[in-house]
């Protein structure tokens, strides 16, 4: 198909949003691909749906068809979802073309990736296809997802909700793994397609299309080869000029190499010559799907940071350690603080404090100190960017008492119940004109209570923190989420869905101190990657989350330095001084 006789907006149009969908090999058998296909289109999207079935006169309650053409012709379908041997393919897709089907996703498989043959067949899909002229995903794909139309065109159903990233990935299992772990975190996607053996429709092209996507903040691609290197960096460089692209691409070893082009039979290619060529197209390529989704995330949550220079805080010195061996070794500078600063975290920590970067408080107990340090680090100049550890997990606290004996249960029951006592009855919180103080109320307590446990008991402390706490909510991005999980959590009860839960108010706590980090990201800013200690992780109330090593969370601020040096080279962003706190 000529390059530019369309938009790929107009050109995907019927792909991404079809009206109509035939799936070609729905079937009742459910140990069949057709029969878990079919109800994964089933799951969400409104248009109109046709099982084709040479076989069965229905197919889960829907009128089957034998063939595509047989469809009534009043009756047009966009998009064709194949399920079938490969070798009955071209026949069908020659239906399709006849039927005016202007998509497909061909999920069967038996294409390039198993040899010639299986190219010269592929080749005579894509012959058929252009007389269409139809546009098709794959061969050899696990299908893809589209929010605009809540459309699932999957081989079998995965968790996955609309969000502001979008993938592109040759090999299913990892697109899926990271789709599925992006839904676990309480991030979404607006697109993501399994390309398959990219017969029609290249990398870049998907990579172009979510370029052009105003709702789509960041791209993520797994990479096994391309058809054409130069039309790839070309497209690429410029939807990497406007938003961050991240691409996995396996094969630097001749096992790895072999393995892709029996996978998807793409022409691996040197390891060295894509690092050129990603460098070129403004790329950032990571090492492992974990990094992937985490940078990804960390673009979305983040501002690019204007430097080097990190600063970290740790509720114990050993991560301290392990956190700035980490960011040294990977080029980020760990800056030495001045005695100025060192005067003002004297104020506010016990003597024994580590009096350096890392601030390390040495377990001292007063935790508004620990929650004080981000905004005596981020007011000054010469930090870009903070990685704060152990800052996760809140909603765990109470549980961690409990069972030691009926004295301290009881001590936690009795708070609960004075925490209730403050959420309005059933009736007045589905009244929109009920007064919101009672969530100021709640946060002022729940302030009392969880820094009593940490031996703050200064009242002038409390104070000051509870009125930062509450002062969230007038926030204008994160106020209406905050207050939504309050509305939660007090429905909850009023439900009787709380149970025997030691700490139902853990949400709201760790809602609570999500916003605050979001306000001091914003305020700032600059970057404040969180951490958790190990592989622990914890799913996001208001959009951020915490990464569960300090190797991840330094792997996240490499990328976007990256990104940020790509940009200032290329004029696009000009290299600027701190902000004023």
């Amino acid at each position: 198909m000529p390059e530019n006789r369309k938009s790929l907006q107009e050109e995907f149009e019927p792909l991404f949003n079809p009206r109509a969908v035939a799936v070609i090999g729905a079937t009742n058998n459910w140990s069949k691909w057709g029969f878990s296909t079919w109800n994964s289109l089933l799951d969400g999207y409104k248009g109109k749906v046709y099982p084709v079935n040479n076989r069965d006169k229905e197919v889960l309650g829907h009128r089957a068809y034998s063939r595509v053409i047989d469809i009534p012709e009043d009756e047009p379908v966009d998009l064709a979802v194949f399920v079938i041997p490969a070798e009955g393919v071209p026949s069908v897709m020659e239906d399709c073309v006849q039927k005016g089907v202007r998509a497909a996703v061909i999920i069967s498989a038996g294409f390039a990736e198993t040899g010639e043959e299986g190219k010269k067949l592929q080749d005579e899909v894509v012959r058929i296809a252009r007389k269409g002229p139809l546009r098709f995903i794959g061969g050899n794909c696990m299908g893809f997802w589209s929010a605009t139309a809540n459309l699932k065109a999957f081989m079998f159903p995965l968790l996955v909700m609309d969000g502001p990233l979008a993938m592109v990935s040759q090999g299913g299992n990892i697109g899926g793994s990271v789709v599925s772990a992006g839904y676990t975190r309480g991030i979404g996607f607006r697109s993501y397609v399994s390309c398959g053996c990219t017969a029609d429709i290249q990398v870049e092209d998907y990579i172009e299309y979510f370029g052009d996507d105003p709702k789509i903040e960041v791209i993520l691609a797994y990479i096994e080869g391309v058809n054409d290197g130069t039309r790839f960096t070309e497209k690429v460089s410029r939807v990497s000029a406007k938003k961050p692209v991240i691409a996995l691409k396996p094969g630097k070893t001749e096992a790895a190499t072999t393995a892709i082009t029996s996978h998807s039979g793409a022409l691996a290619g040197s390891s060295t010559l894509y690092d050129s060529a990603f460098k070129k197209a403004g790329i950032m390529r990571v090492n492992t799907p974990e990094e992937l989704l985490d940078t990804g995330m960390g673009f979305v949550t983040q501002p690019l940071p204007r430097g080097k220079k990190i600063a970290i805080i740790s509720p114990g010195g050993s991560y301290g350690v392990l956190t700035a061996d980490t960011c040294a070794s990977m080029g980020l500078e760990v800056i030495k603080l001045s005695d100025e600063t060192i005067a003002e975290f004297d104020k506010i920590l016990p003597p024994r404090w580590s009096h350096g970067n890392p601030v390390d408080p040495a377990g001292d107990r007063n935790f508004i100190a620990y929650m004080q340090a981000p905004d005596l680090l981020l007011k000054l100049p010469e930090v870009d960017s903070l990685i704060y550890m152990g800052f996760t997990n809140f909603s765990g606290w109470a549980t961690r008492f409990s069972g030691i004996n009926k004295d301290i249960t009881k001590i936690y029951q009795e708070l609960i119940q004075e925490l209730t006592k403050l959420i309005p009855g059933k009736e007045a919180l589905e009244d929109p004109r009920t007064d919101e103080s009672w969530m100021e109320e709640l946060t002022k307590k729940l302030v009392e209570s969880f820094f009593a446990v940490f031996g703050t008991t200064d009242s002038t402390d409390l104070e000051a923190f509870s009125q930062k706490l509450t002062s969230i909510f007038k926030n204008k991005k994160v106020g209406p989420k905050l207050k939504e999980q309050f509305l939660r959590t007090a429905k909850s009860f009023h439900n009787g869905t709380i149970g025997e839960n030691m700490n139902p108010f853990g949400p709201v706590l760790e809602a609570l101190m999500e916003g605050l980090l979001i306000t001091w990201i914003k305020t700032y800013d600059k970057p404040v990657i969180t951490t958790s200690f190990m592989e622990m992780s914890t799913v996001s109330k208001l959009g951020y989350h915490a990464y569960p090593t300090p190797e991840r969370a330094a792997t996240v601020l490499t990328k976007m330095m990256e990104y940020r040096e790509y940009l200032e080279q290329k004029g696009i962003v000009r290299i600027q001084g701190p902000s004023p706190p």
